[in-house]
């Protein structure tokens, strides 16, 4: 069999550092938009632990993973083994803060209807204490940890075959949050009196869940792979952990992609108004801006409605749902109106009238 380990690492390293970037640009759109709140802070502690994972997993391929562990057992067996049971931890506990990140940035924004944030709550918390217990129990089911990588050491340990099966009930709650994660948003958006389009996108960028979900099955009937003294395998786990780290990167790139919407569609608006300065510039460009300058001032004076229609079709996730008890009135009422009201510049004419008898009479008119 051939070493799988370089290749391995080398994709992982690239998820997660595809994984970062995200991150980087999930922390810079929620700044900008003024919404960075605890949900980011986790996000961010996830990806940290990813990373480290990611170097922990680095060490064990240099060491011999992805080539088949057996006899005889050597000190870079021992070493492989003792990086997976720290690398695995540390995986798992990036997974669940990203998850927990993005249902409390779902409780954030859909704060406004108690129901839902009792059941987002809910979900939180037993996948939070599920999955705590998942990365704990297998260095502290045995009295000695140093059992999990050298065959030498004398200690006693618990039921194994118990940590394996609350292995799968955790994966499979996994997977069951992550379906649920993704159907949940198109139930909320769904009732929204919103565009279709706007709709739609919203619905597809947070039901993106259903990635993790896949990856989360795939990881969970792998957990009889996972290398061990009293398991070493021809394969070494390596499906194992390569689904565990899509698993989390896929997680940590889903559950952000959402916040950094209204940097997308700010950078394209800049694009998009560079364009158009550049193909009206002429000899009467001036004339233009003094026109498009008096009808910014009369729209200003018209109040904010446009400008928070706008922000609710092109800004971010959190302005809409944080706003999802008026959105409705004002959706409605853009349709109702008519476009040329909201654009339309109005035009005020005094008229004075001298009559032959030296009276004045006005009279006051709009255009």
């Amino acid at each position: 069999m051939s070493d799988q380990g370089p290749a391995l690492e080398r994709g992982i390293w690239a998820a997660m550092i595809i994984a970062a970037l995200i991150v980087i640009l999930r922390v810079f759109a929620k700044i900008k938009i003024n919404r960075f709140f605890v949900d980011d802070v986790l996000m961010i502690i996830a990806s940290a632990l990813a990373i480290a994972s990611t170097v922990f997993l680095s060490l064990s391929v240099q060491h011999g993973f992805g080539k088949p562990l057996g006899k005889p057992f050597t000190k870079d067996t021992s070493l492989v083994l003792k990086y997976i049971a720290v690398q695995v931890p540390l995986i798992t506990f990036s997974t669940t803060i990203a998850r927990s990140a993005f249902i409390i940035y779902l409780v954030g924004v859909l704060g406004t209807n108690k129901a839902y944030k009792i059941a987002l709550w809910i979900v939180l918390v037993i996948q939070l204490a599920a999955n705590t217990a998942s990365a704990v129990l297998p260095l502290s089911i045995c009295k000695n940890v140093h059992i999990l990588w050298d065959p030498t050491v004398k200690t006693t340990c618990g039921n194994l075959t118990a940590v394996i099966n609350y292995a799968y009930f955790s994966n499979t709650f996994n997977s069951a949050t992550d379906l649920f994660l993704a159907v949940f948003p198109t139930v909320v958006f769904w009732n929204l009196n919103l565009k279709l389009r706007i709709k739609a996108g919203l619905i597809v960028l947070l039901s993106l869940g259903f990635l993790a979900m896949i990856a989360s099955i795939i990881k969970t009937t792998k957990l009889k792979t996972l290398p061990s003294i009293t398991n070493l395998g021809t394969g070494g786990g390596l499906e194992l952990i390569r689904w565990g780290y899509i698993e989390n990167a896929v997680i940590i790139i889903t559950s952000s992609i959402p916040c950094i919407r209204p940097l997308i569609i700010s950078s394209v608006r800049k694009i998009s108004s560079a364009t158009r300065s550049y193909e009206l510039s002429g000899p009467f460009s001036h004339n233009r801006r003094t026109d498009q300058q008096y009808a910014t001032g009369t729209q200003s004076r018209r109040g904010r409605r446009v400008t928070k229609s706008r922000d609710m079709e092109n800004g971010s996730v959190d302005y809409i749902l944080d706003n999802s008890t008026h959105t409705s009135m004002t959706a409605v009422g853009r349709e109702s109106r008519s476009p040329t009201n909201d654009l339309a510049i109005t035009k005020q004419v005094d008229i004075s009238v001298v009559s032959d008898d030296g009276h004045s009479h006005s009279t006051r008119g709009g255009l």
